[in-house]
């Protein structure tokens, strides 16, 4: 006797059909009573997803990763579903899924699809049937889209929740809700006044003025409480002076589509005040003109947040790093981690930096070391990678034979699929082998590529050092340094001693000055790292009190 298992499944927009599961169980079992004794079934289990998308992998479904367990220890020898559909909505899938259940020998039938798996032009008309369930998706998603696009022409809002100061009509389009429009409106005059996004927050928030979230009764972690990024938001958004534009944004290069929207802001107010955002994001960016060469490589060492260039003094002369934690944003102050002055902390980093350039004897033996390693592993891979790309053409000539034999007929279709299927698994294992190999292959040239770059470096950083505008500094330090801590060390009375930076530098990186590079193709050769400290209040220097 056979043990059978029916997998039935429906997607989060099909939930609203109550009863669609149910009926899919319900067909089944009255299947079984019908079909199950010619089949000689006498025990069956249900796997069922509810509320889950067929373009999402089996294995990361609920009762999918439970029957691919089941399917793995041969639980059962027949895997039913009430359309091929419900399985997946992807081709490859499906394959998938019908290539493991095939290597453990369990049949793979659809309760109102006529196909058998068992036989060549069975497995063709499932994967038909699959690549008509993929269209069918594709299709449905496209004429969804095309509905967003007809309504967005037609005034309508199809971009989710409204901005705040609007509502959504009963004919679709935004309409002015007056207590946020309010809010909005005074938003823009205090800010226009001078007032500061952090000042705003907490001026909203001390006049008790509902959030976006509260006003809308969502749930948010920031549900009744303003903070700068609130205030931000409204200030950047462009809808306000009744255009939107949909689609501005879209990845796929999609037509932009514009909305008209209830004016709140007039188009010259709004423009002055993303003139004033600019300039005050230049003003806490420090003194015009200063370059902060450790912009994106500073972080706090108590919170782990990053560290901006700050200037202070009623000239803004003097420059400093300080933790983003430590500046209340309208929900009060993070960290108590206190200022480093920039040019102690950037001082250091660059004797750093020219001690590895003007002794490069220090760090040539562990780069040696690394192209002897590089090119011992390299070769078994190059003659791997030979050998294995022989194996495929000998393996597809094998199979041409056999197409050849079946045309003679020298041998039976069944043969011939038992070799074929035997020599597709071999093929795509050595393809699998090869991609492998290549990956090394690039991997090794990588880092004979920043090796050498890394001398180049080097070269021009020693030979140019005194001449290095900030600018080019900045550069440098990007690609050398990997992270740089500051750490406040306090007394016992809680009093500010001084600071401890910890400097992580990484070499053999893919660095050209002035272009950026992508750090998943990099590869460190070396990893050094240096430790400073600083005196409280020190406005020039440090002393470095480790380096390995």
């Amino acid at each position: 006797m056979v043990k059978c298992a029916i997998y039935c499944r429906v997607s989060s927009d099909e939930q609203a059909e109550k009863g669609t599961v149910e009926s899919q169980i319900s067909y089944a079992k009255r299947y079984l009573e019908l079909h199950g004794p010619e089949n000689n079934i006498d025990d069956y289990e249900f796997y069922v997803d509810e509320g889950v998308s067929g373009t999402i992998p089996l294995l990361e479904r609920p009762a999918g990763a439970r029957l691919i367990s089941a399917v793995k220890a041969s639980d059962f020898k027949i895997l039913f579903m009430y359309r091929l559909d419900r399985l997946a909505r992807s081709v490859k899938h499906v394959l998938d899924t019908y290539e493991l259940l095939e290597s453990k020998g369990i049949a793979l039938k659809s309760m109102t699809e006529a196909f058998d798996t068992g036989s060549p032009t069975g497995k063709f008309f499932m994967t038909l049937l699959a690549s008509i369930a993929a269209l069918e998706r594709d299709t449905i998603l496209e004429r969804t889209q095309m509905g967003k696009d007809r309504n967005a022409r037609a005034g309508k809002w199809v971009s989710g929740a409204p901005p705040f100061g609007y509502r959504i009509g009963e004919e679709g389009k935004l309409v002015i809700y007056e207590s946020e429009a309010e809010t909005v409106k005074l938003i823009f005059k205090l800010y226009a006044e001078g007032m500061s996004m952090f000042e705003l927050s907490k001026y909203l928030n001390a006049k008790g003025v509902e959030t976006p979230a509260t006003s809308k009764k969502t749930k948010s972690l920031s549900t009744g409480k303003w903070h700068a990024g609130h205030v931000s938001i409204i200030l950047r958004n462009e809808a306000y002076t009744g255009i939107y534009n949909y689609l501005q944004r879209s990845k796929k290069n999609r037509e932009t589509i514009e909305v008209g929207v209830p004016v709140l802001i007039d188009i010259e107010t709004f423009g002055d005040i993303q003139k004033r955002i600019l300039s005050n994001s230049d003003t806490t960016r420090g003194r015009r003109g200063k370059n902060y060469l450790l912009r994106g490589v500073i972080f706090c060492g108590h919170c782990k947040r990053a560290m901006v260039g700050n200037s202070g003094g009623s000239n803004g002369i003097k420059v400093y790093y300080r933790c983003t934690g430590t500046v209340d944003q309208g929900q009060g102050k993070r960290c108590n981690a206190k200022l480093i002055t920039a040019v102690a902390i950037e001082n250091a980093v660059w004797e750093d930096i020219l001690e590895m350039v003007q002794n490069p004897e220090k760090f040539r033996e562990y780069i040696d070391e690394a192209i002897a390693k590089n090119k011992d592993s390299i070769a078994p891979v190059i003659n791997e990678l030979s050998e294995v790309e022989e194996s495929i053409q000998l393996k597809q000539k094998a199979r041409g034979k056999i197409l050849s034999m079946i045309t003679r007929g020298v041998i039976s279709d069944q043969e011939a699929e038992d070799e074929l299927k035997t020599l597709s698994v071999e093929i795509r294992s050595l393809n699998s082998r090869k991609e492998s190999l290549f990956e090394q292959q690039g991997k090794s040239k990588r880092i004979e590529t920043e090796t050498i770059n890394s001398q180049v470096v080097f070269d021009f950083i020693r030979n140019n050092s005194a001449t290095l505008d900030d600018e080019v500094k900045a550069n440098i330090i990007q690609g050398l340094v990997e992270r740089i801590e500051i750490t406040t060390i306090f007394d016992t009375n809680n009093r500010k001693r001084g600071n401890v930076a910890v400097m992580s530098y990484w070499l053999g990186r893919s660095m050209e000055l002035n272009i950026p590079t992508d750090s998943q193709l990099q590869t460190t050769l070396i990893n050094i790292e240096s430790t400073w400290e600083f005196q409280a209040f020190s406005r020039f220097g440090g002393r470095r009190i480790k380096w390995q």
